[in-house]
């Protein structure tokens, strides 16, 4: 079943309008749907249509706090042609998701904290006219969500979540994904938050787990960071609870050089 989005009117009283087949994908997924361009009042040159996922994204520096708007993907769908006044043109697309691209919906309910979008966005006559975002559900992978599964399972609270400006090792986008979890009573007493992040590949999913430790009788607390790697093809024989357990108590035992 196609979702018709909001339709908008660009300079000259062209109307954009784009309808997707789902708005439901996964990360290595596509987006797949319709664009549809009225002309209005008078002839104008277009000189491209593309759709991209774009993501809002946190961005921290010089003392300065605020959010941008950053492509994931983007997918041309034409180029050059004239649209001359009430001229209706109808454009099939299919956008690829990539493989890193972060997920905002979980077990059915949006993740809060994770803004995603769909973006059309037309150029006429050298002036590029970007379309609002318009709602896209990014469901995770299995292994991503076996991960977010297993901590639940432990104990641990889902908190919120965010987009951040940097790039972390073997991940090509410049931003990355943090859920950020409240520790369970069994982990209460070492750990004051866990922050969770995903690098996604075809193959396999590095899991980041940042942990808040708290402080020993005389040292504060410190960050203390793991990184394991789930095989996709391993998914269903893997006890991601027992691995994620055995690396938790690992963070709980190092002790810093006073705690």
């Amino acid at each position: 079943m196609f979702k018709k989005l909001k339709a908008r009117v660009t300079g000259g009283g062209t109307t954009v309008e784009t309808t997707l087949r789902s708005p439901d994908t996964v990360p290595g997924g596509t987006v797949e749907g319709e664009i549809r361009v009225v002309g209005g009042d008078v002839e104008q040159e277009i000189k491209y249509l593309a759709v991209s996922i774009s993501a809002r994204v946190e961005v921290e520096g010089d003392d300065v706090e605020y959010d941008a708007n950053v492509d994931v993907g983007t997918q041309r769908v034409s180029d050059d042609w004239q649209l001359s006044p009430g001229d209706e043109r109808r454009f099939d697309f299919t956008l690829p998701v990539p493989i890193e691209t972060p997920f905002n919906v979980y077990r059915g309910r949006p993740l809060p904290g994770v803004q995603l979008g769909l973006r059309t966005e037309l150029e006429i006559a050298r002036s590029v006219d970007r379309g609002d975002l318009d709602p896209l559900n990014v469901h995770p992978l299995p292994a991503q969500e076996r991960v977010m599964d297993a901590f639940r399972a432990l104990g641990f609270t889902l908190k919120h979540a965010d987009l951040e400006r940097g790039r972390l090792r073997g991940a090509s986008l410049p931003f990355y994904q943090e859920v950020e979890w409240t520790p369970s009573r069994r982990y209460g007493a070492q750990f004051r938050e866990l922050e969770l992040t995903f690098v996604s590949r075809t193959d396999a999913t590095d899991v980041i787990l940042e942990v808040d430790k708290r402080g020993g009788l005389f040292g504060e607390g410190q960050d203390a960071y793991a990184r394991m790697t789930i095989a996709h093809a391993e998914l269903d024989r893997l006890d991601v609870e027992g691995l994620l357990q055995h690396h938790l108590q690992e963070i709980a035992r190092k002790r810093g050089i006073f705690g």
